[in-house]
């Protein structure tokens, strides 16, 4: 692995998400300032829903496929028809329970209609090819995706909001108008450029793919990721059917800046999976592994303190004003450095094939996160929320971190999630 081609992924990566979260910012921007903290609050549990239908819409197919497009590009050909096969089922039973939580569930009867198609805008999205061009390598491809539909969202979005003073209708039908160019914006480079590129396989380089594919493997790595937004979300989900709309909109003021900034060390991630999935194994990965973790740490605690003594003004400057959120910034500050870490040795131990050790560590960073909220939130409300979330952050990394250090991950070849380390792992 050469840091230079990581580092050019990076870039191409970060490019594109840059602009992208650029435009998702105004468009927050915007309508804080224009119509007030309740509808910014709306649109947050319309985006909560919907993350929990797009990961029931993929069980884990798409770390999967990435993964193994990685490793030999020429499976594309078989890969990729296996997995949207099925992803179509999955899919299907995923959009019919959102809808019945938009239209039965707990949130305020103001937020029903637009949960309700934010929840059918995952539709496009989950027959999107991203995942095809990051296991392939296209990082320049993959930036235009990212910020296109982000940028065509946020102008849609703001134009139709100009026009009609209707924010909830013009940011829904955005999103799913957005998503739709997006997938076949890739849909059109798969059958023009990508799939005339792959090579010959063979019949056990096939069956070797298929056995990764097999659904009780990507179950595990599928309950892994709805526990991973359970654990990032659930409070978003319970402030909406324990308090209100204004309570919500002020907990994800605080929230949003703080994804913008995991989302440029998440960016890093996504250009390193590729790359750690074919890496070659050894003492000397394990060892550099450790020493990122301990840089990585230091850098970051500090990047939080500076933040942190800015956050009224950053706030300020987003928002117009802080809308009480400064408080509750700087307790979600804590949990940068620790996620910063968390997502290393997830991406390691993913791309390496240990998908039990991450299941059990969100399940009980999840339940944690769920009890901590349902205790506190009627009392403390959206500070509950923030100061649950970085208990069960520091739980999270601490599961991942022990079995890094007693397994050595790295230090072995890649799948190697076998009974024998799930029994050390226990």
């Amino acid at each position: 692995m050469k840091l230079r081609n990581v580092f050019a992924s990076f870039a191409r990566l970060a490019t594109g998400e840059v602009f992208g979260r650029m435009a998702t910012f105004a468009l927050f921007a915007y309508v804080s300032r224009r119509f007030g903290v309740q509808i910014l609050g709306i649109v947050a549990l319309a985006q909560t829903v919907a993350g929990y239908v797009m990961v029931g819409s993929d069980q884990g197919l798409k770390l999967v496929g990435a993964r193994l497009l990685a490793r030999n590009h020429a499976l594309a050909a078989f890969v990729v028809p296996f997995v949207l096969k099925r992803r179509a089922a999955l899919t299907a039973i995923a959009i019919a329970l959102g809808a019945m939580y938009a239209l039965l569930g707990p949130i305020p009867p103001a937020a029903r209609v637009c949960v309700l198609v934010f929840d059918f805008a995952v539709i496009p999205y989950a027959f999107a090819l991203d995942w095809v061009a990051w296991g392939l390598g296209h990082f320049g491809m993959l930036s235009i995706w990212r910020s296109g539909v982000s940028i065509l969202y946020v102008a849609m979005a703001i134009t139709a909001m100009q026009l009609t003073m209707r924010p909830v209708a013009s940011i829904s039908g955005a999103n799913i108008l957005s998503a739709v160019a997006g997938a076949g914006f890739l849909w059109i480079m798969w059958r023009l450029r990508w799939r005339r590129r792959q090579g010959d396989v063979t019949a056990e380089e096939v069956a070797a793919a298929a056995e990764e594919l097999r659904p009780s493997r990507v179950a595990t790595l599928g309950m892994s990721n709805l526990l991973n937004l359970v654990f990032m979300n659930a409070d978003i989900l319970l402030l909406g059917a324990m308090t209100s709309t204004a309570e919500v909109g002020r907990y994800s003021a605080a929230c949003k800046p703080l994804y913008i900034i995991f989302t440029g060390f998440w960016l890093l991630t996504d250009a390193l999976y590729p790359y750690l999935a074919k890496v070659e194994a050894g003492a000397q990965a394990y060892r550099i592994l450790l020493i990122a973790l301990g840089g990585l740490a230091i850098t970051a605690s500090i990047v939080a303190l500076g933040i942190g003594l800015l956050a009224p003004q950053l706030l300020t400057v987003i928002y117009g004003s802080t809308l009480g959120a400064a408080g509750l910034f700087r307790i979600l500050l804590i949990a940068l450095p620790i996620d910063f870490c968390f997502s290393l040795l997830w991406t390691v131990m993913v791309s390496r094939g240990y998908e039990r050790p991450v299941l059990y560590s969100f399940a009980a960073a999840a339940g944690v996160n769920v009890f901590l909220n349902l205790v506190f939130i009627p009392r403390f409300q959206a500070n509950a929320a923030a100061w649950a979330t970085v208990v069960s952050y520091a739980l999270l990394f601490s599961m991942l971190l022990v079995f890094v250090l007693k397994n050595k991950v790295l230090s072995s070849s890649p799948a190697s999630d076998t009974p024998e380390t799930s029994v050390v792992w226990a």
